[in-house]
């Protein structure tokens, strides 16, 4: 049989294609179990093709996470530009639309915290995931103070706590170790969502609102 003609690809468009196809192939597979031959002969690309993209099948993971920062980012800027929303309310829902990962965020999660990953961790955080997403929350919390809404002296700073905290939290969430019993998990997650709520309140100087996470 004839090897199937490839095709040419704008670079950016060929780029996108091969994270699109590792993304679908990991989450399928697993990221161990999938191997770069498998990548390529999806798309029909040969493995010199694929190197001329990515050095490593750590990088493609790298980018497959760098994508998904941008989505979340974009997400998150387009609840702070709503006027019809109270700014404790944007903020809510800013904090909850961080906490539901897709399930290719909770796996990348889940992998790259197993204790063999370090060097991809350390690779993973030259993404500076956080000082992109702050800012988003930083400016409506700032919309907030000067509305009256926050009590917060240092808006940015605030943000970064709390996005190390809820980054903790969905760390915690999301590993093997808090599945146990049913009933066990689901009791560790309230008596969580209840402190974090109670937390976000006290942290913001919001009185009269109560936060509400989805976890």
């Amino acid at each position: 049989m004839a090897e199937m003609k490839r095709i040419a690809k704008d670079p950016r468009e060929r780029r996108r294609e091969l994270i699109d196809t590792a993304e679908r192939l990991f989450l399928t597979s697993g990221y161990d179990q999938t191997s770069i031959s498998d990548v390529v002969k999806e798309i029909n690309i040969s493995q010199g093709a694929y190197y001329y993209y990515f050095d490593s099948k750590e990088d493609v993971l790298v980018a497959i996470l760098d994508k998904n920062i941008a989505i979340m980012e974009e997400s998150l800027r387009q609840i702070a530009s709503r006027t019809d929303l109270d700014e404790a309310v944007k903020l809510n829902a800013m904090i909850n639309h961080f906490l539901s990962l897709t399930t290719s965020g909770k796996k990348i999660l889940s992998y790259i915290h197993q204790e063999k990953n370090a060097r991809l961790r350390k690779k993973l955080m030259r993404l500076r995931p956080f000082s992109r997403i702050a800012p988003e929350m930083a400016e409506v919390i700032s919309r907030g103070v000067e509305k009256g809404r926050f009590d917060v002296a240092r808006p940015l700073e605030t943000s970064y706590l709390l996005i190390m905290m809820l980054a903790s939290v969905l760390r915690m969430i999301n590993s093997p170790e808090l599945a146990g019993e049913a009933g066990q998990s689901d009791e560790r997650r309230e008596s969580m969502r209840a402190a974090l709520e109670d937390l976000l309140g006290r942290a913001l100087g919001v009185s009269d609102y109560r936060f509400f996470l989805q976890i």
